[in-house]
C-alpha cells in the first residue's frame, strides 16, 4: 500500500480527475464553438462570425464560415464591427481589440471604463460616458452622455442615439440630450440601418416615428430578443408561449414570417439583414441560419482549417 493512500482510493481518484479533465475539455470545446457576435457586412453572407475569445470564422460569401487561425484575445467578446477594413471587437471593458493580418492588437482610445458597441450604418462605440464614431479613418470622439452608455446607434458622426441609464438620448451640440417623445419603457438595445430599438418590456420602438410596436403571432405579442432593419423594412425576432417567432414590418403593417429553426433553450446573438432583404441569425450555441429573399431558411456551415501543427500566437492582452 502506498503511504498516505487508502486501499481502493487511487483508482477512484484517478477516475475523478479524468472525469473532471474531460468535463473541462468539453466545456472548452463548447466555448470555442460558441458565437458571441456578428460583424455585419453589405451582404449578410460576408458577415464575420466571432467567438467569445476572438475566435474568427471568415465568410466565403456562399454560406460557409471558416476558422483559419488559432489564437484569440483575452476579452469576453460581446460585440464586433468592421471599421476601415479591420475587425474590431469589444468586451466588457477596455481595451478594445483590432485584428490586422490575422493578428490581434489591443486598441486604446485613451479612456477607461465599460464598453458598448453601437448598432446602425456607421461603426460606433462608447467607453463609459464617452461616445466615439468611426469617421475619416479614425475613432472620433463626438459627445458625452450624462451617465454610462448602455446602448448606442449611429448613422454618422452627427447622427447618434444612445441610452445612458435613463431616457433615449440624441447628439446635439456635442452633448447627448433626451429625445422628445421617447417611450416610457426604457430602451435596452438598438438595431438596423433605420433606428429601431427593443424596449425593456420586449416591444419594438421605431425611433423615427416615435412609436412602440407590439408585433404578434397568433394574437400573442412577441417578446423581442433581436431586431434588424433596412431603410423601409424591420425584422423582429422573439418568442411567444409557442416558441420562436419572426415578424416583418413593411409599409406600416406587421406580418408573420417563418422563424428560423432555433434549438430549444438557445439564445439569439444577433440578426442582420442586408439591402437585398437576406437575413442571417446567429445563436449563442453556435448555429447560423441564413435566409435568402423569398426562400426558406438554410443552415450556415462553419468549418475549421487551422494550419497543421500550428497553435498560432497566444491571445492578445492589454499591454
Amino acid at each position: 500500500m502506498r503511504p498516505g493512500v487508502l486501499p481502493g482510493t487511487l483508482p477512484t481518484a484517478v477516475a475523478l480527475v479524468a472525469a473532471a479533465l474531460a468535463g473541462t475539455a468539453a466545456a472548452t470545446a463548447a466555448r470555442a464553438d460558441a458565437i458571441a457576435a456578428l460583424a455585419p457586412a453589405d451582404d449578410v453572407r460576408r458577415a464575420v462570425v466571432v467567438g467569445p475569445s476572438c475566435q474568427v470564422w471568415e465568410p466565403d460569401g456562399a454560406g460557409t464560415w471558416t476558422r483559419r487561425a488559432a489564437g484569440g484575445c483575452a476579452a469576453d467578446v460581446h460585440g464586433a464591427v468592421l471599421a476601415g477594413g479591420s475587425l474590431v471587437v469589444v468586451g466588457r471593458s477596455v481595451p478594445l481589440f483590432r485584428r490586422d493580418g490575422g493578428l490581434w492588437h489591443a486598441l486604446r482610445l485613451g479612456e477607461r471604463g465599460r464598453t458598448v458597441l453601437g448598432a446602425g450604418p456607421r461603426p460606433s462605440l462608447a467607453i463609459g460616458r464617452l461616445v466615439f464614431v468611426w469617421a475619416g479613418g479614425t475613432w472620433k470622439r463626438v459627445g458625452r452622455a450624462p451617465a454610462n452608455v448602455t446602448a448606442l446607434w449611429a448613422a454618422s458622426d452627427s447622427q447618434v442615439l444612445a441610452v445612458a441609464d435613463g431616457p433615449l438620448l440624441h447628439l446635439a451640440g456635442g452633448a447627448l440630450t433626451p429625445v422628445p417623445g421617447a417611450p416610457p419603457p426604457p430602451v435596452v438595445r438598438f438595431g438596423g440601418d433605420r433606428p429601431w430599438a427593443i424596449t425593456a418590456d420586449g416591444g419594438a420602438y421605431d425611433v423615427t416615428a416615435r412609436r412602440v410596436h407590439r408585433p404578434t403571432r397568433g394574437g400573442e405579442a412577441l417578446t423581442i430578443s433581436a431586431i434588424a432593419s433596412t431603410a423601409d423594412t424591420a425584422w423582429a425576432l422573439g418568442t411567444t408561449a409557442a416558441g420562436w417567432a419572426l415578424a416583418r414590418f413593411h409599409k406600416g403593417t406587421w406580418s408573420e414570417e417563418a422563424a428560423p429553426p432555433l434549438a430549444a433553450g438557445d439564445a439569439v446573438v444577433a440578426i442582420v439583414v442586408d439591402r437585398r432583404g437576406a437575413l442571417l441569425v446567429a445563436t449563442a450555441r453556435g448555429d447560423l441560419h441564413l435566409r435568402e429573399p423569398g426562400q426558406a431558411w438554410t443552415a450556415g456551415t462553419r468549418a475549421l482549417a487551422l494550419p497543421t501543427g500550428a497553435t498560432g500566437p497566444g491571445p492578445a492582452r492589454a499591454p
